[in-house]
């Protein structure tokens, strides 16, 4: 194995292991707000209305998205935060896994380990949306973007430096876990570097995650029930 490829590899699993810290970390928050809030589909959440194109929410959508921020960064060890609609956040170009420029990123909640909170998209207000028939699947709320080296640095790539996750009733989970149905993003529909589509990388999470690597960026024969590593 040559430097760079070892150099590479290393800075995959400093990633995952910033990927379990997040994970980690959003579920203590979820859990304390929780218990001193009550249940997340008691928040008065709004649903998230989001162009992709233009990168821009409705006003009932920034007081949704902030109102959801109020409740979680309590429970959070953050350096900066910058309201949706605030005109003094910067925002940054966004690629999926592929390579395809859309919309851009915002370092929402900047992390005291310099990794970075994009933001939430509100999905389901409610908590009821399933894609999936275990519990972490279901009463899904909405989604959480986290950039492990801020939005500010690129390349800020979907399953590169930037993974989403499930936010539920019950805590975060990965998205694009083996038990995910064509509802949601699953690995295979979406986690492949020959998939030209703007939402490529959001099946990313939880290969990361629970195999420890992210060789989906090498080579595209990569399977939950088969073959887990390029190597």
């Amino acid at each position: 194995m040559t430097l760079p490829t070892l150099i590479q590899k290393h800075n995959d699993l400093v990633k995952v292991t910033k990927l379990k810290k997040f994970m980690s970390v959003m579920n203590s928050a979820l859990t304390m707000s929780i218990q001193d809030n009550g249940p997340i589909d008691s928040w008065n959440l709004t649903n998230t209305v989001f162009d992709e194109d233009s990168g821009l929410n409705t006003d009932e959508s920034a007081v949704g998205q902030n109102l959801l921020m109020k409740y979680i960064l309590p429970y959070l060890k953050y350096i900066k935060f910058c309201e949706v609609g605030s005109p003094d956040c910067n925002s940054y170009d966004r690629f999926s896994l592929d390579g395809t420029k859309f919309s851009s990123f915002t370092d929402r909640v900047i992390l005291a380990d310099g990794s970075a909170f994009l933001g939430v998209v509100v999905t389901d207000s409610t908590c009821k949306t399933n894609v999936g028939n275990n519990r972490q699947l279901q009463n899904i709320c909405g989604q959480l973007f986290f950039d492990t080296n801020g939005a500010q640095r690129r390349p800020n790539r979907l399953g590169d430096d930037i993974f989403l996750f499930w936010f539920t009733k019950y805590g975060v989970f990965p998205m694009g876990t083996a038990m995910e149905t064509s509802a949601g993003y699953s690995f295979d529909n979406s986690c492949s570097i020959s998939v030209s589509n703007r939402l490529n990388g959001y099946g990313c999470t939880a290969w990361a995650i629970y195999n420890g690597n992210l060789d989906y960026k090498y080579c595209n024969d990569l399977s939950w029930n088969g073959k887990t590593k390029c190597n």
